[in-house]
């Protein structure tokens, strides 16, 4: 008995009654074939909003498949951010004609609505991406691991409480694993969150970039700190929610607008590529 997680599929496609056979009889059980697991956004329970837990789960899916059929405006946008984050994706369409010229080098199914035929193709191709494990592969080239405490990040359930009314304040060590020096420059740290957080208070000079559909990222400066095979770096951030208002004055403590549960992301960057790494945030 084996106590390797399986992998994880997460689903793209869009939310129309006419895919729902195509998605249960096809798509899921064909992971479920190919020995991995997959989930619609739809059958999750989750606080943030639905496009933040899409992009969410795009970012922590093993593979990532997605039904093109009807150019479906979402379901594109959703793909070109998969594919920016390098993730393994299978495409998958009724019509060839639903998969434009730039995309038809990707992987992709052609299923002309039969699903016996989709669920025959899309087990293959699961089953090769999970024996062959390309998502892990990559992973190891970024053997950088993400601690708060003695907590790796590598577990996705770690917690981080903070009081309400002040700042969540989490420090965050650096772990090189590998036997490579990565000098300033060579690496930088992404903290990415919702809207709820515009900026980041410590350090100061953070870069932040809005990206669309409400998500941000703060770019830690450029760490002067080498990190020497099998060395650490500390470093902390103070994420800054929104203000409701003020009590008296600007110069008076602010009472503090956002005090739910989120996820936010810690993403690595290095010549080598990105990995990314989860922490929940939660007021006590």
């Amino acid at each position: 008995m084996t106590t390797t997680p399986k992998k994880f599929c997460f689903i793209l496609m869009p939310f129309d009654n006419d895919f729902d056979d195509i998605y249960k009889l096809g798509i899921k059980q064909s992971c479920i074939d190919a020995g991995a697991y997959c989930e619609r956004v739809d059958e999750q329970i989750y606080n943030e909003s639905i496009l933040d837990r899409i992009y969410n789960q795009i970012s922590k899916a093993d593979i990532v498949i997605a039904d093109m059929t009807g150019r479906n405006s979402n379901v594109f946008y959703e793909v070109g951010y998969a594919h920016a984050l390098g993730k393994t994706t299978i495409l998958l369409t009724k019509n060839s004609d639903d998969i434009p010229f730039d995309l038809k080098h990707y992987p992709h199914i052609i299923y002309n609505n039969k699903i016996t035929q989709l669920k025959e193709e899309l087990t293959t191709r699961v089953k090769w991406c999970v024996e062959n494990d390309t998502a892990s592969q990559n992973n190891q080239n970024i053997d950088i691991d993400v601690f708060l405490g003695d907590k790796s990040l590598t577990n996705k359930n770690v917690e981080f409480f903070f009081e309400k009314n002040k700042f969540p304040s989490p420090t965050f060590t650096l772990h090189n694993k590998t036997f490579e020096t990565f000098s300033p420059g060579d690496y930088s740290v992404g903290i990415i969150t919702d809207t709820n957080y515009p900026f980041i208070g410590n350090p100061r000079n953070c870069k932040t970039t809005k990206w669309p559909y409400g998500r941000l990222i703060h770019v830690h400066p450029i760490i002067e700190d080498i990190l020497y095979p099998n060395s650490y770096y500390s470093f902390t951030v103070s994420l800054q929610p929104k203000v409701l208002e003020y009590e008296d004055s600007p110069l008076v403590r602010p009472k503090i607008r956002y005090s739910e549960d989120q996820e936010i992301t810690i993403r690595i960057f290095t010549p080598k590529g990105t990995r990314d790494y989860f922490l929940w945030i939660k007021s006590k």
